[in-house]
Formats: C-alpha cells, structure tokens, sequence
C-alpha cells in the first residue's frame, strides 16, 4: 500500500508495473486486483528504443519468443532486449478504491468520496474530526483548497492526508486548522501495543496544543504528525530525555543517559535520530530534535508545556 501511495502522485496516470508489482504477487495483491483498487492493463506491445539510436524509429515492437518476449533494435542486435512476462505487464491505480483502502485502514466512519478535483473525504474519527485526503502535491498549492475543507468541516478542526508539505505551506495549513499528515504515518503497521486501527489515533491528534506525544506503553512518540517507534532497548535512553526536557535543568547529561544501557550516550543519541530519519525526515530535523551540547550532553528541543505522556 506504502508503495500505491508513492505512486499516486502521478494522479489519474498512476501505474504500478508487472516488474515492481512481482515482489509483492500474493494473497494481499490478489485481494486489491479484486477490489479494483488495481486493474490489470492490457499487456504492452512497444519498447522505448536505444538512448543513441538514429534508427529513426518511434518505439520498437515486441514480439514473442517462446517464454519471453524481445524487442528487437533494427540497427544493432546487440541492443535487443529480452524481456519476461512480468516487464509486459502493468497495472492501473484505481485512486478512487486506493482513497477507500486507506478510509478502512484507518477505522474510520463513513465512505471515501471525491468532494473535488484532487481531494477526497474519507470519513470521520471516532472523535468525530473530518479526514481529508491528497496524493498529489500540487494540488496542495490550490487557491480553493483550505475554503472546501473548511465548508465541508463546518466549525470542527480537520486532519489531511497528504504529501509532506513545504515549511511554509504546512504552516498555512496549520494556522487554517487543519491538522497534515504524511502517508507514512497513516500506512505504517501499528506499534508494538498500539490497537490495529492506530491510524485513527493518529488521525485524531490527541491534543491540539502537543508538540510531542510520548506513548510510554508502546515506546512511541507522536511528533510533527508522525508516528516514530523506537525499540524497547532505547526507549528508557529517549524517557531520559522527555524527563530531563520536563525537569528545571533540561540537559542530560552523557552518564545519565549511559545509565539506561551501559552504552556510549553517543550511540544511543545516534540510533535515535536513524529512527527519526527513517520515519521521513531530515538529518537536520533528528538533530534539531534532539540537539549536542557539545562536551556535556543533550537536550530535547520541545517546550516542555507541549510535551504529553501517555502512560
């Protein structure tokens, strides 16, 4: 589903092909094949020709040899290429069945339905909060984008599903109250102790006013709109972070992070911003994060009134 999202940005031309599709061929892509969130296309008949080619020609057809299949160059045959079924075969992205895929996976109420072009309703929350949904960027830059969600919400706030954003335009969407989140986050498989439908939670940010949801229970954090797990070895590492950001001195020390683990508090630190860039930012985001005091420790950069822990 992660990689139908990424290639949901190409809008109503997305296509999904028999040579990225194979690694995925299974009971879960048969069961999408059935929904019709991907439709099978017809097998292709033409190859791009070679890059230098002064063949002249405009593609090269393919033609059947045995089990495989070969497109042949008119001028060098030692530019044929040999081709299997699977490089034939592509599917289309019914962004109309990937939007309800997407509204089931995260529990939510009501079905998904194109409210105008480039943006769907998914449904509500349990809490009642509106879900949005974009693939593409551009249609983030729309001038009557924030007017129709805020007609469709009414006075409540809203969440959107979407491409990350630049800075500038998520600020504008915040200020608009409408909560963005990234693909990422709502397709990514629940944290050890979430509930399956944790794209809800997620969904429906618990406090409006957090800027970082620590989930002690599950050893995850909620931060810029992102779910980040971190495991059950480092978790005690970053809670002596949170405890130090909520104390009256927010440094930690190296000794008191090193006590958690008996490891080098600069590997700790290091394994937690690999997991901050692996869930989709920067390098620069983990270290303003989680920021060196050089020759003392390190802080956590978050005011300590937005911090929120879920026991």
């Amino acid at each position: 589903m992660q990689l139908l999202t990424q290639l949901s940005e190409a809008g109503d031309d997305a296509i999904l092909s028999g040579s990225d599709a194979e690694s995925y061929y299974g009971s879960e892509f048969d069961r999408l094949l059935r929904k019709r969130v991907l439709v099978e296309a017809a097998p292709i008949s033409e190859w791009d020709v070679c890059e230098r080619c002064e063949c002249g020609v405009i593609s090269r057809p393919i033609r059947q040899n045995g089990d495989q299949y070969q497109a042949d160059c008119p001028l060098d045959p030692r530019e044929d290429v040999v081709l299997n079924a699977e490089d034939i075969r592509s599917f289309r992205i019914n962004l109309n069945g990937l939007a309800g895929e997407i509204s089931t996976k995260a529990a939510l109420r009501g079905h998904a339905e194109v409210v105008a072009g480039g943006l769907w309703n998914l449904g509500e929350t349990e809490a009642g909060r509106p879900v949005f949904l974009i693939f593409q960027t551009s249609v983030l830059t729309l001038d009557g984008l924030v007017p129709i969600i805020r007609r469709l919400s009414g006075s409540r706030p809203a969440t959107l599903v979407a491409p990350r954003p630049p800075a500038a335009l998520a600020a504008y969407l915040i200020d608009a109250g409408i909560h963005v989140i990234g693909f990422e986050t709502v397709m990514a498989p629940p944290p050890s102790g979430y509930p399956a439908s944790q794209g809800s939670s997620v969904l429906d940010p618990p406090s409006e006013e957090a800027e970082l949801v620590v989930h002690v229970q599950s050893g995850a954090i909620e931060w810029r709109n992102c779910v980040i797990s971190f495991p059950h070895q480092l978790f005690p590492s970053f809670r002596r972070l949170v405890e130090k950001a909520l104390s009256r001195d927010s440094l930690a020390p190296k000794a008191f992070l090193e006590d958690t683990t008996g490891r080098a508090a600069s590997d700790l630190v290091r394994e937690m911003r690999d997991k901050i860039v692996a869930s989709g930012f920067s390098q620069a985001d983990a270290k303003d994060l989680i920021k060196t005091v050089h020759g003392r420790g390190y802080r956590l950069q978050i005011d300590p009134l937005r911090i929120r822990i879920i026991e």
